[in-house]
């Protein structure tokens, strides 16, 4: 009897409403798509600026699933993609989580917003984060890099927007349908 009160008292402080998993979960799929920018940015078409696969997963996920995109997780993923795509280290991280502190102020308008409204919103977000990084890096070397693979970049990123947006949309939704979220 006793082991029995042990085991019962043992599932009573089981916190079975943790977070903790499907933000590892959604951490490792932030750093595939780092991964994922990498790879693509070997590719002759793009001239080594990829677009900013990284982006548009944090700003989707932020606006549908927040409780699982902690200000670490932004980090880690915008700390591990300046390494690995060689661009100043901690001008992306340090985008990221200002991108993502000015959302959680626009939080509710996003969530109540249509797509087309979401797209202009993400195309000034996508500039925003591209024009932080070619400040930081004019002020820490003392040069203004060439545009257009910026431009280009930015470009890209806009175009696959609405792919990754009705990708993590439709995954939102399967799970509210199966009640995990």
């Amino acid at each position: 009897k006793t082991q029995m009160k042990d085991q019962r008292s043992y599932f009573e402080k089981a916190d079975f409403q943790s977070g903790l998993p499907l933000q590892l979960l959604t951490a490792t799929l932030g750093l595939t798509l780092v991964l994922l920018e990498l790879a693509v940015a070997q590719w002759p078409v793009f001239y080594g600026s990829a677009p900013n696969l990284s982006l548009i997963f944090i700003y989707c996920m932020i606006i549908y699933h927040g409780k699982y995109m902690p200000i670490f997780t932004i980090f880690l993923i915008g700390i591990i993609g300046d390494f690995l795509l060689s661009d100043l280290l901690g001008g992306r991280a340090t985008s990221f989580m200002l991108l993502a502190y000015v959302m959680q102020l626009r939080l509710v308008r996003l969530q109540q917003s249509d797509f087309g409204q979401l797209w202009v919103d993400f195309a000034f977000s996508c500039a925003a984060v591209s024009l932080f990084q070619l400040l930081l890096f004019s002020v820490v070397s003392f040069a203004i890099p060439s545009l257009s693979p910026i431009l280009f970049q930015i470009g890209a990123t806009l175009i696959l927007f609405p792919i990754g947006y009705v990708l993590i949309f439709a995954v939102h939704r399967l799970l509210q349908k199966v009640k995990m979220v």
